[in-house]
């Protein structure tokens, strides 16, 4: 009964504003297929950011962890190499996820700098580049077209692993990871001025959800996904101004360290890398 109410009570704190009161059940299910193909670049060899290309239903994204260059990579949904993009006039100081959007009728990738292991970094930097047509750009270089500088409101710094746009609002969902309880953060997709610090404005906590390392959100924006190693817990709402409700725990096959994850354009399969082998999952759920 404590571990029910612990969850209750975390469905009651999700997204302060907008409240879902109906009582929630606890069901996982296991995904209808699931398979491995191998990453053909050998210079993928973190992947903690993943996201489903907005412009090819077959194309992926990801980006190394700390420690590499600037770079991203696009992959087909095979794990086949489709080339790489220097990301110029910028640092990887700890990129740790990715997410493709839409705005103004525009694709979009965001990188997330987000990391902070050891919670001692007081600014943070999310990277907003244009998904480029792959195989169609002669010097593979992108500049951001712009950059959200964020600090959080109470002053404390955070490690986040999980980020994610939700184009239904304009705005980017962090989750914070080695933190109890899981904390979401929220933050204006396009400040008003370049550079401009913004305040990341705390907006739920999840109890029952530990060490998130990946979110995704639905291109109609009605379900959410997060990746906490081994598990992917879906939420969902019929509008943006519905409240979220839990649907289920997700269980997929063993992977090291399964830092990227992205749901399909289409909703039906989920796509999750691991930070230590060249493994691409494909967890297949309708």
């Amino acid at each position: 009964m404590k571990i029910i109410s612990q969850f209750i009570l975390g469905i009651v704190c999700l997204f302060a504003y907008s409240i879902s009161h109906a009582k929630p059940s606890i069901v996982v299910k296991n995904p209808l297929k699931q398979q491995r193909f191998v990453i053909e670049n050998q210079g993928i060899t973190e992947s903690s950011g993943l996201a489903c290309s907005t412009r090819d239903k077959k194309i992926l994204w990801t980006h190394n962890d700390s420690g590499h260059m600037p770079i991203i990579y696009a992959l087909n949904n095979h794990g086949k190499d489709l080339g790489s993009y220097f990301i110029d006039g910028v640092e990887s100081i700890d990129w740790e996820d990715m997410d493709a959007f839409e705005y103004q009728d525009r694709h979009y990738l965001l990188i997330a700098d987000t990391g902070d292991n050891f919670k001692v970094l007081w600014e943070h930097r999310i990277f907003i580049v244009e998904e480029p047509p792959v195989g169609q750009q002669p010097h593979p270089t992108l500049t951001p077209a712009w950059t959200i500088v964020y600090q959080f409101e109470n002053g404390h710094s955070y490690d986040v692993e999980a980020a994610v746009v939700d184009d239904q609002r304009n705005k980017v969902i962090l989750l914070t990871k080695r933190h109890k309880p899981t904390l979401m953060f929220e933050l204006p997709l396009k400040p008003e001025k370049p550079e401009q610090m913004v305040q990341a404005v705390k907006v739920a906590e999840l109890p029952y959800i530990k060490n998130p390392s990946a979110m995704d959100i639905s291109p109609d924006g009605r379900i959410m996904s997060i990746n906490s190693y081994r598990r992917i817990h879906r939420f969902s709402r019929k509008t943006p101004k519905d409240p979220w409700h839990y649907q289920y725990s997700l269980k997929y096959k063993p992977m090291f360290q399964p830092e990227g994850m992205c749901l399909s354009r289409d909703s039906k399969n989920y796509y999750v890398t691991s930070e230590k082998r060249f493994d691409l999952l494909k967890i297949k759920i309708k």
